[in-house]
């Protein structure tokens, strides 16, 4: 081999090693933050694992307190009975009378398996919904009723609001819609002895 032709291997040879730790040192590189990425991926994800276990109990206790106070009904048609007793027994307390009512059916949408499609949203409890209407009522008292329906121990909650003012003496026309949100119990099965 002549000198030249060594020169030029030599060349070639510090070209392809240069290249090929460019090439190393890039990927090596472009590795190291994608390594960094998900070590902060995975410190957040400890993090919230830890806040989450620190909060357990405090959780706990809510689902506990949930599982005590929520009312349980065997059907959404005893739901609705229920919130319609409800609802008209304050509306008399508080001297209002309710123009119209109206049960409000519940629409699931259908899977693909013929079978209800569960709502991620609304999965830790089953709801009933009425919708009453007012004509020509006292605008305090309407307000004072609303106030004594939604309480957190009730579980109802109004979930739809159109008020028109009616008139002189702050007097309301209002149309309310009221839900009530509650566990499905299940039916005792009877058996004979």
């Amino acid at each position: 081999m002549k000198k030249s032709e060594k020169v030029l291997l030599g060349i070639f040879a510090a070209i392809f090693i240069g290249v090929a730790l460019i090439g190393g040192g890039a990927f090596a590189f472009r590795t190291y933050f994608e390594v960094q990425d998900e070590v902060e991926l995975l410190r957040d994800r400890l993090g919230s694992m830890n806040l989450a276990v620190s909060q357990g109990t405090e959780w706990a206790e809510k689902n506990a307190w949930l599982e005590e106070n929520a009312p349980g009904f065997t059907s959404n048609k005893d739901a609705s009975a229920k919130l319609l007793e409800t609802v008209t027994a304050a509306a008399q307390k508080h001297d209002l009378t309710i123009g119209g009512t109206e049960l409000l059916e519940r629409t699931r949408a259908i899977g693909t398996d013929g079978l209800p499609v569960e709502d991620e949203e609304e999965s830790h409890f089953e709801k009933a919904s009425i919708k009453t209407t007012l004509t020509g009522v006292s605008e305090q008292a309407f307000f004072t009723w609303l106030h004594t329906l939604q309480q957190p121990k009730s579980f109802i909650g109004i979930t739809r609001l159109q008020i028109n003012p009616a008139g002189s003496n702050k007097t309301i026309n209002a149309e309310v819609e009221f839900t009530q949100f509650y566990h499905e119990k299940s039916v005792p099965k009877v058996t004979k002895n």
